[in-house]
């Protein structure tokens, strides 16, 4: 008899995992439609409401019970939709690996990739460095702070920052809105100046570092080395930003 107790309990078990998984791949539908949307819908009211309804349908005894499992649920939904639509933003000095360890990323994790620097040279239709002599640095932030706020808008996504960027309050409090950060440090004698203007001439970057160490380290969730191979350094943020979501 315990043998057909242990089947029948095997046959049910088979069906609340095929359940969850049927949940689990709503779920991922509802993050991918929140992620076009740019919505953050989580709903207590109706978690409330339904977690009600299925204590009304137990017997008295088994609601506590009910109520862990439910709040277990919810807990590893809302992870999952959290790690789908949180962007990962690189921060750290001119030349540390940021754009590199970033396309490293995107094939880990398969999330679209985008840099700040990058992007503001398409729009301007000329280098950084032009723009920066012959308009000045005010120019250049400008546009700077208006990429920020369209690249932070797909979530989702990764994000490789220019080393000026989080220097400003404004782009701080839209990154900070929907990503985790990653400040990637690197010896300074290790960065590449090549195209950087704030980065070149004798003691620009022990000066610039003075500058912005700081604001890094207070900014960012995770600090983290630089290794030589940047594929290292990708594969340490995307099982760091697992476990922070439990996924």
């Amino acid at each position: 008899m315990l043998n057909e107790y242990r089947k029948a309990l095997d046959a049910i078990d088979d069906r609340i995992i095929a359940a969850f998984s049927e949940r689990m791949d709503t779920v991922d539908a509802i993050g991918a439609w929140k992620r076009e949307h740019r919505v953050e819908a989580f709903d207590p009211d109706r978690e409330h409401a339904m977690l009600a309804r299925l204590c009304a349908e137990v017997p008295e005894q088994r609601r506590d019970a009910v109520k862990a499992l439910y709040a277990a649920i919810l807990s590893i939904s809302k992870a999952q939709q959290r790690f789908q639509n949180t962007n990962i933003v690189l921060i750290g000095m001119p030349g540390s690996g940021k754009t590199s360890v970033a396309r490293h990323l995107s094939t880990l994790l398969n999330r679209p990739i985008a840099s700040t620097d990058e992007e503001a040279e398409r729009r301007i239709g000329a280098t950084i460095e032009s723009l920066f002599r012959t308009q000045g640095e005010a120019a250049f932030r400008k546009i700077e702070t208006e990429v920020v706020r369209d690249l932070a808008s797909v979530w989702g996504s990764i994000i490789a920052t220019g080393g000026g960027t989080v220097v400003s309050g404004e782009n701080r409090r839209i990154l900070r809105c929907n990503s985790r950060i990653y400040y990637i440090r690197r010896p300074l004698s290790e960065l590449d100046t090549a195209g950087r203007p704030l980065s070149q001439g004798e003691g620009a970057l022990e000066r610039l570092y003075a500058q912005r160490h700081e604001i890094y380290e207070s900014f960012s969730d995770v600090q983290l080395d630089a290794d030589a191979d940047f594929a290292e350094t990708a594969k340490r943020i995307a099982a760091e930003f697992k476990t922070c979501y439990h996924v």
